[in-house]
């Protein structure tokens, strides 16, 4: 009788993840948070030369409300998901050397507007340009670390937005100050510039510095989860079909608690101000050096916290970690507006924004542990939309209708910034907490490699 050998068919073995050195994985990690602080000092420079940028165009406050937030956070939230479908499919590091470019040029551009059309259009180029950063960012920082060791260096990459809002109030006082009274001044073949305008050509300058030093940054290997046979090219709809709970929880969780941290940045030089008397370059001297060492240093520490608990078998360190830290601030976002003075009302902003750098830097670790390789930029995309739009939305208008219809008094605008805190920082928590068990299974399936 014939017998017919038959040979198993040979199994595909994934590759070992071929790590870059940790060297060259920092080094990406630095160049990538120095450019993300470039971006924030850009876009925050024009609400620090309000006066003089009004009265030279000769606008309305109406209209230079829309130079300062629709121009670019539109623009900013809703180009980054095409970008981020760019990162996912190509190399971001050129992506990223393109954006870099292009805000650079149009922050520049700001510099040479001469009405509120040109500077309107500047201010759209500088959000498209800016966009490209973050999701491509994310994505490479997510390819250079192993999992258990990715939230240090996501959250030093968060590091930089803290530090360019951080510059940004500090040197703040003095922009404003030179951008009033100093003469304008000539350029060779530019011509006449108004002080404001040179500002905006100073804070630009960064931008071929930092496209310099990308030059040597390699686009690290994808390390990407092997597809099972019969399964499908992940997808982003596909994603958001099988992860919708988790996905949706955390983004929610941090959403919400960002409204308060939003709503610290926006209005604390007011309440400072309004309710104990201080200088506006005081304020923006002192609370400019809280956000530059007790954000950036809570930040750290909520790194290197989740990562050791991961390493010790904690499957959903990173929501424990940021749970810890935004209980741990709650009584300070409250409590800081109804300080005696204002010496003590800083020392509560100084506790609660450290107590909050624990949480601050770990929604990128979080959603980056769920969603697969080649939809990583896609994901964070999504979420910084999500983000932006309660956060910068919620936090500074919930606090001004609070004041203006509730408070009736503009001297409480801090009790407002409480009161948002009180309610939306424990909603946030809740939401973290019912995040964890389908993180768990989320995370443990993409780690599967």
């Amino acid at each position: 009788m014939d017998q017919t050998v038959r040979h198993a068919e040979p199994v595909a073995v994934p590759e070992a993840p071929d790590w870059p050195s940790s060297r060259r994985a920092w080094a990406t990690v630095l160049i990538l948070m120095a450019a993300y602080a470039v971006a924030f000092v850009d876009r925050q420079i024009l609400t620090l030369l309000v006066e003089p940028v009004r009265r030279d165009l000769n606008i309305t406050d109406t209209q230079f409300s829309l130079l300062s937030g629709l121009a670019f956070t539109l623009f900013y939230t809703v180009m980054g998901i095409p970008f981020a479908w760019v990162a996912d499919r190509s190399s971001r590091r050129r992506l990223i050397v393109i954006s870099i470019a292009f805000w650079s040029a149009m922050t520049a551009a700001c510099g040479m507007a001469n009405s509120f059309l040109t500077l309107f259009l500047a201010r759209i180029g500088v959000g498209v340009g800016e966009a490209g950063l973050s999701p491509a960012a994310y994505s490479m920082i997510a390819d250079s670390f192993p999992p258990a060791r990715r939230a240090r260096p996501l959250g030093v990459y968060a590091i930089g937005s803290i530090m360019g809002v951080g510059l940004a109030l500090i040197i703040g006082g003095a922009v404003i100050q030179w951008a009033i009274s100093a003469p304008p001044v000539a350029l060779p073949l530019i011509g006449e510039l108004k002080s404001w305008q040179l500002a905006f050509l100073m804070v630009s300058l960064p931008g071929p510095i930092l496209l310099l030093a990308m030059w040597p940054v390699k686009e690290p290997k994808r390390q990407e989860r092997p597809v099972a046979a019969g399964e499908a090219a992940p997808s982003l709809v596909a994603f958001l079909r099988r992860r919708w709970l988790p996905f949706t929880l955390l983004s929610l969780g941090y959403s919400l608690i960002g409204v308060s941290v939003a709503a610290y940045l926006t209005w604390t030089p007011a309440f400072m101000v309004r309710a104990h008397g201080w200088q506006m370059s005081h304020v923006g001297a002192v609370y400019g050096m809280i956000l530059l060492v007790f954000s950036t240093g809570g930040i750290l520490l909520g790194g290197w916290w989740s990562d050791h608990m991961a390493t010790r078998g904690a499957k959903d360190a990173v929501l424990r970690v940021a749970m810890a830290g935004s209980v741990l601030a709650l009584p300070f976002a409250v409590g800081a507006p109804f300080a005696p003075d204002g010496t003590w009302a800083m020392v509560g902003i100084a506790a609660m924004c450290f107590t909050f750098g624990l949480t601050q830097g770990l929604p990128a670790p979080s959603l980056q542990a769920i969603a697969p390789n080649r939809l990583r930029a896609r994901v964070m995309a999504l979420y910084l939309l999500i983000g932006n739009l309660i956060a910068f939305t919620v936090g500074p208008t919930g606090v001004a209708l609070i004041s203006d219809y509730w408070l009736k008094d503009p001297v409480r605008i801090g009790e407002a910034v409480g009161i948002v805190s009180a309610i939306v920082v424990p909603l946030g928590l809740l939401s973290l907490f019912a995040a964890r068990k389908s993180f768990i299974e989320a995370s443990e399936y993409e780690a599967r490699a």
